[in-house]
């Protein structure tokens, strides 16, 4: 007999940050939680991300560090007596979980349903056969697709519609991406590792359409079968270039009204027939010459494109699909920024803005990974922009890169090129394409000529041209009032000024305010575009007359943000701005936050009082402070863009921690972790170090703490500044000395947190805000966990070295040594 009512709920998480995946599950996840977390359900949330949040969050829910396997999540539901199950926070990891679960016919067993989408749409996104039959019978275009078990049957297939044909694994041990095939040759090879993933030993091989136009729209559906269009994105690559590579215009820029209606039109065909409860992005491939189209994946699940239009709208949407899992329907949710108007959550957002959302590479950190662009994403991260144009949209995001990683977006030095190299980029484009395709401008290639050779919409050559031109016009017109108005309009930095006239930023940015007047003004971002009265406490930067921000009021603190995410600098960096923020406003500060990361998990509704969504770059700082004047501004180490800020005579407080790493790769035994408080010392515990670098939290036995307690007591001798530490402990010969003393990694900050149950962020934070806190003490966490590091070697195409630096790492999870 069916339970009436969803009383256990388990959330299944993501895992770890990787290539594909940043912090925009675990941010949905977030929501969904704060949201259930009001009604009498039980929630538990499992994954073996071992930066999550999750745990410190200050709601009711269970958290389960556990690995993300059908057998550990059956014990899970077992255990929990879960009657529920709810996986559109979890990406597609989450969803061929559910797919296994039902297929081993435990969720029939233990009567488990689904929430948000059923197991039989989960079965046909699963299986692009089946998803065909689907589209057919909603008479929707589908790509000719097989799904096959061996190689003959591939092979035959591929000659009947033609070379270059894409594979993909079904139901993957790991994430996959589509791989195109240009030859037999190539699908022999690709086959042999494609069936070795899969759980069924099938492949799915379908026809190509590399050069269409990539497309995709954003839908949310209710119970009651009420939908609407959130949000239409374009890609700047065709199809060939994995979507996580390639720039993404927002709303969209090249296509007819009849081409948007028709695409708008499927993709809400497609939440209907599916009957999904919640949101569903779907990804297209227009053809430019007829405009007809093909629907090339179904998300029903938070992903980066449902993270992007969340933040491009000001459109809530993992707060409304939280309400829409709890029973309501889209006419009766209230958005808390509507001043006046029943059910704004029904109508469709619109946009008085463009959106970028910009990718962002690591290639510095992996001298040897190929960097041509094609179906297997490669990006680490990326940053968004908004602007008045494309133009000012576009330059914004290019400079959002921060300095740290300019040099990886173009692998090449442009200038330098020769022609033929330049043509060979052109052709097979690579990281930081938009570069070479200026150099191409500057050089004189025809729009025609471009849009030939590379397949992108000519509509965005026109937008380069005029940007190489306005380039032309500041050199030629150094310290010109009219060039640099125009210039600033079309998002031009004071840095590319400064470097096109040749002087210092600090020349052009005493020029532009103090002789020539042009400021920054303000923007708000929110789903109405101006035609109902919304409170909003997001902005972008813009150099028009009106200037929509108001200077908040009290006491307040700048949070300088994360930005993208990098190797080294990742989800566990978004952990930590996250508990920045919540201490600080518990310490009785507003929180202002810049950040562009449009996956990140501190731009989430609520959590901040205010947010600029713009380039971390001096240049923004010292406007947003201008606009602000905040009372402090806080950020996470020492890192570039805060020593320059200093060198302008901007206090900033720098959180003791190291942005990098502890002293890594060193022979260590254990680590333990103390505060040090004006003097006072105060052990946390210890962790184990195996040899493979991994962390298993420990209890200290008595004979372990005679010898550690000496040497935690004359750490003091290694310290200078108030902070929590990381002390590296090696035995020998039964004695144990101190290795190294270092300000505790960002990078380990979660684990720590986690396996001490403490809130280390918000300690250190107060430390250095108060210069003290209050220290409590809690029993270490036992249940036998390693913690270890991600890399993106494997989708780099890299051979993993024996002991990798943690400054590499993209990410960190949980291990089970039960």
């Amino acid at each position: 007999m069916a339970r009436s009512r969803a009383k256990n709920i388990l959330i299944i998480g993501a895992g770890p940050t990787q290539i594909g995946r940043d912090t925009e599950s675990e941010a949905a996840a977030v929501q969904i939680i704060k949201n259930f977390a009001e009604t009498d359900r039980n929630l538990f949330y499992v994954t073996s991300d071992a930066n999550s949040v999750i745990p410190r969050l200050d709601v009711d829910v269970k958290f389960i560090e556990a690995e993300l396997t059908v057998n550990s999540l059956i014990q899970i539901l077992r255990e929990n007596e879960i009657d529920v199950i709810l996986p559109v926070a979890g990406n597609t990891v989450a969803l061929q979980l559910s797919e296994q679960l039902n297929e081993s016919g435990i969720l029939k067993e233990l009567n488990v349903r689904t929430m948000g989408v059923t197991t039989t749409t989960i079965h046909n996104i699963n299986n692009p056969e089946l998803m065909n039959r689907v589209l057919k019978h909603i008479k929707e275009p589908t790509i000719p697709t097989t799904v096959v078990e061996n190689v003959t049957d591939a092979l035959r297939f591929a000659k009947r519609v033609g070379f270059p044909v894409l594979i993909k694994p079904i139901a993957s041990l790991t994430k996959t991406n589509r791989i195109k095939c240009d030859n037999e040759h190539q699908l022999m090879e690709m086959l042999e590792s494609a069936f070795k993933v899969s759980i069924t030993n099938q492949v799915a091989v379908e026809k190509s359409v590399v050069g269409y136009k990539e497309t995709e729209m954003i839908v949310i559906r209710d119970a009651e079968g009420s939908k609407l269009l959130i949000n239409g994105g374009e890609n700047f690559n065709p199809i060939g270039v994995h979507s996580g590579d390639s720039i993404i215009f927002s709303p969209t820029q090249t296509l007819t009204d009849v081409e948007f209606q028709s695409l708008r039109t499927a993709a809400l065909k497609i939440a209907e027939i599916l009957k999904i409860k919640g949101v569903c992005h779907v990804q297209f491939a227009l053809d430019p010459t007829d405009g007809k189209h093909f629907i090339t994946r179904i998300n029903p699940f938070f992903d980066r494109s449902s993270a992007f239009a969340a933040r491009a709208t000001g459109y809530p949407i993992a707060n409304v699909v939280a309400k829409i899992l709890m029973g309501q329907n889209l006419r009766e949710i209230k958005l808390s920024g509507v001043q006046r108007h029943d059910s704004l959550a029904l109508i469709e957002p619109v946009m008085d803005h463009i959106a970028v959302r910009f990718p962002t590479w690591s290639f510095a950190s992996f001298k040897n990974a190929n960097q041509q662009l094609n179906t297997r994403m490669k990006s680490t991260g990326s940053v968004m922009a908004f602007g008045r144009s494309a133009e000012e949209a576009l330059q914004k995001a290019i400079r959002s890169v921060d300095s740290t990683t300019a040099a990886e977006q173009a692998a090449l030095d442009e200038s330098q090129l020769s022609e033929a190299q330049l043509i060979n980029v052109l052709i097979h484009p690579r990281a930081g394409e938009v570069y070479y395709l200026l150099e191409a401008i500057r050089r004189g290639y025809t729009v025609d000529e471009l849009a030939k050779m590379t397949h992108i919409d000519a509509f965005y050559f026109y937008k380069l041209r005029h940007l190489v031109k306005l380039e032309r016009r500041l050199r030629d017109n150094r310290f010109d009032m009219a060039a640099l108005q125009e210039a600033k309009y079309f998002g031009f930095g004071d840095t590319q000024i400064a470097h096109l006239w040749q002087v210092r930023s600090d020349e052009v940015r005493d020029f532009r305010i103090k002789k020539a007047h042009v400021f920054a003004t303000y923007k708000g971002v929110e789903p109405t575009a101006g035609e109902f009265p919304y409170l909003t406490n997001t902005y972008y930067s813009t150099f028009e007359d009106e200037d929509e921000a108001v200077r908040t009021t009290g006491k307040k603190i700048l949070v300088l943000g994360t930005a993208n995410s990098q190797v080294g600098t990742n989800s566990a960096a978004e952990y930590t701005t996250f508990q920045t923020i919540q201490r600080c406003q518990k310490l009785g500060y507003k929180v202002i936050l810049i950040n562009n990361n449009p996956n990140a998990l501190t731009l989430i509704p609520d959590l901040a009082d205010k947010i600029y969504l713009e380039p971390l770059t001096v240049e923004n700082c010292l406007n947003i402070i201008h606009q602000e004047k905040p009372d402090k501004i806080i950020a996470q180490g020492k890192w570039e863009i805060v020593t320059q800020l200093v060198l302008r005579n901007v206090q900033v407080e720098q959180l003791p921690v190291s942005r990098t790493t502890r002293s890594e790769n060193i022979e260590a035994d254990y680590m333990g972790v103390i505060s040090s408080i004006n003097g006072s010392i105060n052990l946390f515990g210890v962790v184990g170090i195996d040899e493979d670098n991994m962390f298993i939290p420990i209890e200290v036995s008595e004979a372990l703490k005679v010898k550690v307690d000496p040497l935690i007591k004359n750490a003091n001798q290694h310290i200078t500044n108030n902070g929590i530490y990381s002390v590296i402990i090696k035995e020998n010969m039964h004695q144990l000395q101190i290795v190294s003393v270092v300000p505790l990694a960002v990078q380990d900050l979660p684990f720590l947190s986690f396996a001490f149950d403490q809130d280390f962020a918000g300690i250190i934070t107060e430390i250095t805000l108060n210069g003290s806190s209050k220290i409590e003490n809690h029993p270490i966490i036992q249940g036998g966990y390693r913690y270890s590091h991600v890399y993106p070697y494997t989708q780099f195409g890299l051979k993993k070295p024996q002991n990798p630096p943690f400054s590499l790492a993209i990410g960190a999870e949980f291990q089970s040594i039960k």
